[in-house]
């Protein structure tokens, strides 16, 4: 706009910003929130960036959002190399929920290490049919602003850590006596603003919570 009021004439040769599509937002949410699981972000960080990244109107925007974090699907690092179990067996497995919701259940196949994120979203594990791989597994459940439920089959001793902030953490597990060839679940839990929900499959569900 000029002095006078008029339109100004565009710029010749100037490069106009593109504006962002959800497509485009919705990867950035997704890259930042590996980027907590992997201990690049605090939770605030994530809640905080995550919001920028979809209020987004030009892809200029999102760009400050990451640009502090490895590219999504760049190579490892020398030292993240050589840490890879040998044969290239897959050390872990992210599970992320980013404002929605995501299931897993069935036949599937469980790593020993196996990470799920929840943001703004709702999840839920079922292990009844998984493949169980390893007589030592870890699930790490990070969690803010959500729901997270875990249903662990009979006969898996479990043992839970971690606490939620400004949350509730519900744990209703059936008691199993450690002997060889049990299987054993580590699940550790970081979370805030949500809610945790563990429990063997013959328990029953926690009230006013899906059954599995």
């Amino acid at each position: 706009m000029t002095p006078d009021g008029t339109a100004a004439e565009p710029v010749r040769g100037a490069v106009q910003p593109v504006r962002a599509s959800d497509t485009e937002r919705e990867v950035v949410a997704r890259q930042l929130s590996v980027a907590c699981g992997e201990g690049r972000l605090t939770l605030e960080e994530l809640s905080t960036r995550v919001g920028q990244a979809y209020a987004a109107v030009y892809r200029a925007d999102l760009e400050p959002l990451v640009a502090d974090l490895p590219a999504a699907g760049t190579s490892p690092s020398p030292l993240a190399a050589a840490t890879q179990p040998e044969g290239g067996r897959q050390q872990s497995r992210w599970i992320v929920s980013v404002m929605g919701s995501t299931t897993r259940r069935g036949h599937w196949r469980m790593p020993a290490r196996s990470k799920v994120l929840t943001l703004m979203a709702e999840t839920e594990i079922d292990l009844r049919h998984a493949l169980i791989e390893e007589p030592e597994m870890e699930l790490k459940l990070y969690l803010l602003m959500g729901e997270q439920r875990v249903i662990v089959p009979e006969g898996v001793e479990v043992e839970v850590t971690g606490a939620v902030v400004m949350g509730e953490r519900q744990v209703d597990v059936a008691s199993v006596r450690p002997r060889p060839g049990v299987p054993r679940l580590h699940i550790k839990v970081v979370g805030a603003m949500g809610e945790v929900q563990i429990r063997t499959a013959t328990q029953a569900a926690i009230p006013g919570r899906k059954a599995g």
